[in-house]
């Protein structure tokens, strides 16, 4: 696990359902009668399905196609919500008001924090909470639920530490922004390409790099799950292929079904992922995952 994880917290992440505050995502509302058709030109995702009570995730690239965050999208009743990275809300708000040319459309930081729910039984375990939205997080089911900066959580749901939701992750083979991956990167190379990119919406800013490099697969690194055994690396020690450095470990967690393993997360180049080389972190063997 991850410092201070204790696999009984990421079990209840995976397997039942707990909450965790996420205080490194923020909450950007937008308003405005065109406020959906308008961020759909925004986002790589397709909105055009949005709908109450659903989240849709997405990321937000720049006309270069560099990721300027993830984040999911939830309808509110008057607003759409975004639950962006909090080290880029205000990047992310002046980026998007830059592109508010003639429509009726408003974007402003609030104030919400943001509890996710994940595991299967997440829907049964937050039943009756206002505002909730579906956001599966880690692949096994999950809600985004947004709180007052004052208001308490009930006291019937089990709310765990951040580090069991970054343990999870990992099991999961799920990255995080600004851990695994930031604004150097382009979508494809990260691993969310499938979760947070249609290929069959409208036109959106920073689609045609996109695009491209969908149809060339011209990316020069990947990240990748890994396993190793005996050693607990730390995030950026090199993957080693015959000595040599050709990659770094982003994020690490003790597997949850095999106590001297550790799954990681590493950022390798593309030219080694294709070939498939045996891989070496720590002085321990490497093997790839999927």
């Amino acid at each position: 696990m991850e410092p201070g994880a204790r696999s009984e917290d990421v079990r209840a992440l995976l397997e039942g359902a707990a909450g965790v505050w996420l205080d490194d995502r923020a909450v950007i509302t937008v308003r405005g009668e065109d406020r959906v058709r308008w961020l759909g030109g925004m986002v790589t995702a397709d909105l055009r399905g949005l709908v109450p009570g659903k989240g849709v995730y997405t990321a937000l690239v720049a006309v270069k196609g560099k990721l300027l965050g993830d984040a999911y999208v939830h309808l509110g009743e008057d607003c759409v919500l975004l639950l962006v990275p909090s080290s880029e809300r205000q990047a992310i708000v002046d980026h998007l008001e830059g592109y508010i040319v003639m429509e009726d459309a408003t974007v402003e930081s609030t104030s919400e924090r943001v509890l996710t729910v994940q595991g299967p039984l997440a829907l049964t375990a937050t039943e009756g909470m206002g505002g909730r939205s579906t956001a599966d997080r880690l692949g096994v089911g999950g809600v985004d639920v947004l709180f007052p900066p004052t208001e308490e959580v009930p006291e019937a749901l089990a709310v765990v530490p951040r580090a069991a939701f970054d343990a999870a992750c990992v099991e999961r083979r799920v990255p995080q922004w600004g851990i695994d991956f930031g604004g150097d990167n382009f979508v494809q190379e990260v691993g969310i390409t499938d979760r947070a990119v249609s290929f069959q919406k409208g036109c959106y800013v920073g689609q045609e790099v996109v695009c491209r490099l969908q149809m060339r697969g011209q990316v020069q690194k990947l990240l990748v799950p890994l396993r190793v055994l005996g050693v607990m690396p730390v995030a950026g020690a090199e993957v080693l292929v015959e000595g040599k450095a050709v990659g770094r470990v982003t994020s690490v967690a003790r597997a949850l079904h095999e106590p001297d393993a550790a799954n990681l997360l590493a950022m390798v180049r593309y030219a080694v992922v294709d070939k498939r080389p045996p891989l070496e972190v720590d002085g321990a063997p490497a093997a790839w995952l999927g």
